[in-house]
């Protein structure tokens, strides 16, 4: 029975060594470890969620930078159709101007062409007297007949022709 005894006895210190070294590491070893731990695992939870927030704040400048990119670009066509239409009317307004620039010019050529014509007929129509009169001086110098007179200035206007 003392094997017995020594067996219960070495069962019973063990069991309370083990007891002992447990409640001793418990408070040494498991709860800074255990604090550590927690520690370690808030930080790496932090870490995690401003990784998401940081990514998310990226892809939300991601979509405002595309947002903006597709406002710059519609301002830009919106610019280019603007020029567009004010080199279209500064073109449009060049030809009328031209247009009209012609056409007075034509009419002051016309104006110029009817002056220049009326001078020549009033010139021809001087003309014409001097040779009328010079007619009439020769038909008086040789002093012929009605009929001889009128073929003779007849013939004398055809001449000058």
């Amino acid at each position: 029975m003392e094997i017995n005894r020594e067996f219960w006895s070495t069962l019973f210190f063990t069991i309370l060594n083990i007891l002992i070294l447990y409640f001793i590491l418990k408070k040494i070893l498991f709860k800074p470890v255990s604090k550590y731990m927690l520690a370690r695992t808030t930080k790496i939870e932090e870490a995690l969620a401003l990784a998401a927030e940081a990514k998310e704040m990226a892809s939300k400048m991601e979509d405002e930078h595309k947002e903006r990119m597709k406002e710059i670009k519609e301002e830009g066509n919106a610019l280019i159709a603007s020029y567009e239409k004010k080199a279209q009317k500064e073109y449009e307004n060049i030809i009328a101007k031209a247009k009209e620039d012609s056409s007075k010019i034509t009419e002051n050529t016309r104006q110029e062409l009817e002056i220049e014509k009326e001078q020549l007929i009033a010139g021809l129509k001087d003309e014409i007297a001097d040779l009328v009169l010079e007619a009439s001086k020769k038909v008086i110098e040789e002093n012929l007949d009605t009929k001889s007179n009128r073929k003779l200035i007849d013939k004398f206007i055809n001449d000058e022709k």
